[in-house]
């Protein structure tokens, strides 16, 4: 496996570049602009396994979505499993699984800009997590310059148009292959994200 140094810095993109967040609510809208801004004003976070704070130069992937959503007036819990848990309690995971093997399925009909993606089989954990959920990242809709859908968290090895980066930034969001060790599990919106929704 490559190590951190070999990938790019991961890509940094601005609101006007995702198509339709203009017909997003405000509490979407502002979560989207405070993630973009996380990777814009801290310079190169690096992949920082145990971290959820910029000023430590990095984040771990659960990390950064708990850092962002805090800074959005928001309550996850630490790791990837306690968010795919604070959502899936609150009603709102959608379950996708193996089967599906296209972005295009029904399954995404309900995805939304601002939902966390959570994934399975990323790293074997050691610490007791109650369900085997070991990445997360959140869902940034499609860029309007060619309608890829992309993602925004932190990661060791994933890619933006071809390029593995290291790092808290932006990423294309795919399914994993037939062949990969890793599920893409489901999606869901953070609790209190929508009005009422706490």
């Amino acid at each position: 496996m490559a190590s951190a140094k070999d990938y790019a810095r991961p890509a940094i993109i601005k609101l006007d570049e995702l198509a339709g967040m203009e017909t997003l609510d405000d509490n979407r809208r502002k979560l989207i602009g405070n993630a973009l801004m996380t990777a814009r004003n801290n310079g190169w976070l690096k992949y920082q396994y145990g971290s959820a704070d910029p000023k430590k130069g990095g984040f771990d992937c659960s990390g950064a979505m708990y850092y962002v959503l805090n800074e959005s007036g928001l309550k996850p819990g630490r790791s990837s499993a306690a968010q795919y848990l604070w959502i899936k309690k609150s009603g709102e995971i959608t379950d996708v699984g193996k089967s599906v093997n296209s972005l295009d399925d029904p399954a995404f009909d309900a995805l939304k800009p601002g939902d966390l993606l959570f994934w399975s089989g990323t790293y074997t954990p050691t610490d007791g997590r109650k369900v085997a959920i070991t990445h997360v990242s959140m869902y940034l809709g499609k860029a309007k310059s060619d309608g890829r859908h992309l993602m925004i968290g932190s990661s060791n090895g994933r890619s933006y148009r071809g390029k593995r980066q290291n790092g808290y930034g932006v990423f294309d969001f795919r399914l994993p292959s037939k062949t990969s060790k890793s599920t893409f599990v489901g999606y869901g919106t953070p609790v209190g994200l929508v009005a009422g929704d706490e």
